[in-house]
């Protein structure tokens, strides 16, 4: 068997192996030899029947990928033997030539991550958006869910509610067509793009109306984004909506929980601040990963974010109630895309991954057994019908203890990056200073290179040059 290894780009190695003719041979006469046990050849026992017989009945095709089947994977376990190599996914396998049989094999490697100077990290925490405008809001949203809607003779104003046949084109193509729709009138609401509910106000009630919009280029929509969109809208009724009074009556009226209209606006506070103080928690976070992450240099295989992409598939489709074995197995355009979103979140997810772990190494984070089983005990608590024998079990489950363990240690790890980027902006330390700072080293160390090199003999540069090559290639 002869191998040639070449390692290539996001941490892979290329291996083509070349079989022995007589190797060959003899799994191509065990190939027949079970085709005949398994299918009656005319004029022979089963199994008996020799390999340019079944060859003739069957054709040599089936022979080879009968014999493929068993003789690659086997010849791919001691090409990775003698090569020394560990694949992190199963390589992917391409049959290129069958006179000699020849394969080649691109083999997943252990991903390649330089952390950077993730302590030098400096962020802001992000401050909570919570305003006592967003408080009257949302006040107002629940008053508007509780309003009753009056019919009234005359045009629509802002925040009446009406029904109305609505058309809608773009370069002469219909995109929309509901008769009988009805919505609320609301300032800056979108009706399938923005300004068309202010251009219903004031119109005739029982008249067609044709009215064109101008789609903004940067319109999440990339149908109608930066084209006009022409409407064509026949109100048929309108309802004028009466808000309840915000008093203690409206709060009982949301809740019976609520006896009064403060308890209500209390609780409405209190939701509002922890959804805040959530949003701005995760946005910081996202904020000292990504410093992270910019900090670092990654080389990894697609094999691991492919991984993460069927793991994500199977996931949406129970979440679905779908078969996970075939949503989305189809060509279809709405599944290409949503298979875009999944690579390129797991592309995300696998970074981050790397990143974390690496840093877990650095700062020796770890969790003791004890902690491992608290955190199950807690979850436990939380689902009060698990038996008392699946509780033991889900306690003594090594591969979940792992799972486990793995989130207790990726969690601290994280706290322990927030902690880094809160102290340096507390002591004034900035990105741009670490910035500057790796630049003006940046030229010292090529000045001094520059000197150095002017010392050091030809026989020297070139053997610095070969080990450094070496090193690349390991």
């Amino acid at each position: 068997m002869k191998i040639t290894a070449e390692r290539i780009p996001e941490a892979q190695m290329r291996l083509e192996v070349e079989l022995d003719d007589a190797r060959v041979k003899k799994s191509l006469d065990q190939a027949a030899r079970r085709l005949s046990q398994r299918f009656r050849i005319p004029g022979f026992r089963q199994g008996k029947a020799p390999r340019r017989v079944v060859e003739s009945a069957l054709g040599a095709d089936a022979v080879f990928e009968e014999a493929a089947d068993r003789l690659i994977p086997q010849a791919l376990t001691e090409a990775l033997e003698q090569e020394g190599l560990d694949p992190v996914a199963p390589p992917s396998v391409e049959i290129t030539e069958r006179e000699p049989v020849t394969f080649t094999a691109t083999v997943p490697l252990t991903p390649v991550v330089e952390l950077g100077d993730y302590q030098g990290i400096s962020v802001a925490k992000t401050e909570s958006a919570y305003s006592e405008e967003m408080l009257e809001e949302q006040l107002l949203e629940l008053r508007r869910q509780h309003a009753l809607l009056e019919p009234v003779d005359r045009a629509p104003e802002l925040n009446d509610r009406v029904t109305a046949d609505v058309k809608a084109e773009v370069d002469g193509e219909t995109i929309l067509d509901q008769p009988g729709a009805e919505f609320h009138l609301r300032e800056g609401a979108v009706i399938g793009v923005p300004g068309l509910s202010e251009k219903l106000v004031g119109v005739a009630v029982g008249e067609q109306h044709e009215i064109p919009i101008d789609v903004d280029e940067d319109w999440d929509d990339e149908e109608v984004a930066g084209k006009t969109v022409t409407f064509t809208v026949t109100i048929h009724d309108v309802k004028s909506e009466e808000l309840p009074e915000a008093d203690d009556d409206f709060a009982m009226e949301v809740s019976e929980e609520f006896e009064t209209y403060a308890a209500l606006r209390e609780r409405v506070e209190t939701g509002l601040r922890e959804q805040t103080e959530q949003q701005a928690d995760q946005e910081f976070s996202q904020a000292v990963m990504q410093a992270a992450v910019e900090r670092a240099t990654l080389e990894y295989p697609p094999a691991l974010v492919e991984h993460e992409v069927e793991h994500m598939r199977q996931d949406f489709a129970r979440q679905m109630g779908q078969d996970p074995n075939t949503f989305l197995r189809d060509d279809s355009e709405s599944g290409e895309q949503l298979m875009a979103s999944f690579r390129s979140q797991a592309n995300e997810r696998v970074i981050n991954t790397l990143v974390l772990q690496h840093i877990s190494e650095a700062e020796q984070i770890e969790v003791l057994d004890e902690e491992i089983s608290a955190d199950i005990d807690k979850m436990i608590e939380g689902i009060p019908a698990m038996p008392p024998e699946q509780a033991e079990e889900t306690r003594n489950d090594e591969s979940f203890r792992a799972t486990v363990q793995s989130r207790l240690i990726r969690e601290r790890t994280v706290e322990r990056l927030q902690q880094i980027a809160l102290s340096n902006h507390a002591s004034g330390v900035s990105d741009d200073d670490d910035a500057d700072e790796s630049d003006d080293m940046d030229d010292l160390d090529e000045s001094e290179a520059d000197d150095a090199a002017d010392d050091v003999p030809v026989s020297e540069a070139d053997a610095e040059d070969s080990t450094e090559a070496e090193v690349n290639e390991e």
